[in-house]
């Protein structure tokens, strides 16, 4: 892998780990062909060399074997706000092993080699963590090297809308909001852990719903490519194996190669829910899309009033997914871990997922 140094090497096996501060070609090839998910959702992911350019501090740690790549970690270094402070932090983005070399302990290698490196380059305070299929085995198993370990579990929303209508009010952010915009942000989520609308918040990607001249509703929107591969439950099984083949229909959903949007940074106040979901669907019709992901963590207040209100379309209900947030940190007391662990967790818009 050019411009990678080698973090160690074992002449027998023929084995070196190194680490890169981008992915090389071979890394966007393994990737881009590895199936993600678990035993419910299975996914390959389309367009991983622009997601990944999204990385603010990307660490590219990798296993050759003769030469050839193997094994891949992939983190993302960045700071977020806990309890009002700074943090240094790593977001695992993304582990893959080429099928080919399955079953040979790779990715526990690279696992100790991660965590050795995040060990010494911690700044105390510090936290690692990833999101994890919560049907998936794979744990990041940091906390008995690193410190202590929150665990949360975090509902996958599909909102939908096989008919989208666009709303009037519905506008790009402009640069001169951006301001106001992050300042609510962290004032609505204060009660979470993990801030990072300093470096999440991309004016590009941000729209607002305005009435009588007020901003009621707010969110970042990012085109995902997906081709999915297998669906949980009847309806996702029809979704996957049946609705292609009905004339008329298939063309209303093709998992097969799906654009949907993700969307972050939802900024809504009491009693406003109505306003964001009309400024979701405003932004799936003007992207031509039917789908739309939101990923918050269901202890969050912001998302206890969506959910309430509901109307979230008709795939919401065929679609059950999690994922699970594992997050290990360095340098806090008891008290402190007792009061992250009693607090949401906020999954960052700006993290590649």
């Amino acid at each position: 892998m050019a411009d990678a140094t080698t973090l160690w090497a074992d002449d027998t096996s023929q084995r070196v780990v190194k680490l890169a501060r981008e992915p090389s070609p071979q890394v966007i090839r393994l990737l881009e062909r590895t199936v993600w998910g678990g035993r419910g959702l299975l996914y390959e992911i389309r367009g991983i060399d622009a997601k990944l350019r999204r990385m603010s501090d990307p660490h590219v740690f990798s296993i050759e074997m003769e030469g050839r790549l193997a094994s891949v970690c992939i983190l993302n270094r960045k700071t977020a706000l806990v309890l009002g402070t700074e943090y240094d932090a790593f977001h695992f983005v993304m582990v893959a092993t080429d099928d080919a070399e399955r079953g040979k302990g790779l990715a526990s290698l690279l696992g100790t080699h991660v965590r050795r490196f995040c060990e010494d380059a911690f700044r105390e305070p510090g936290v690692g963590y990833g999101y994890i299929e919560a049907s998936t085995e794979y744990s990041l198993r940091l906390s008995n090297r690193i410190g202590h370990t929150v665990e949360r579990f975090v509902p996958l929303t599909v909102f939908s809308r096989f008919l989208p209508r666009d709303d009037p009010g519905v506008r790009p952010m402009l640069e001169s909001e951006a301001e106001v915009v992050r300042d609510n942000l962290y004032d609505l989520y204060r009660g979470h852990s993990l801030l990072d609308f300093d470096t999440s918040l991309r004016p590009e990607e941000y729209f607002v719903l305005s009435r009588d001249g007020r901003i009621v509703a707010g969110a970042q929107a990012e085109i995902l490519h997906w081709s999915v591969v297998r669906m949980p439950g009847w309806a996702g099984r029809f979704i996957v194996g049946g609705l292609p083949h009905i004339p008329g229909l298939r063309n209303l959903l093709d998992v097969s190669d799906l654009n949907f949007l993700r969307f972050g940074n939802l900024f809504v106040r009491p009693g406003d829910e109505a306003q964001l979901v009309t400024l979701l669907e405003a932004l799936l019709a003007r992207n031509g899309l039917r789908i739309g992901l939101i990923v918050m963590d269901q202890r969050s207040p912001v998302f206890e009033g969506i959910k309430a209100y509901g109307k979230f379309g008709l795939l919401n209900a065929a679609f059950r997914g999690t994922t699970k947030v594992v997050a290990d940190f360095r340098g806090v007391t008891e008290d402190e871990i007792t009061a992250i662990r009693a607090r949401p967790v906020l999954v960052s818009a700006g993290d590649v997922i």
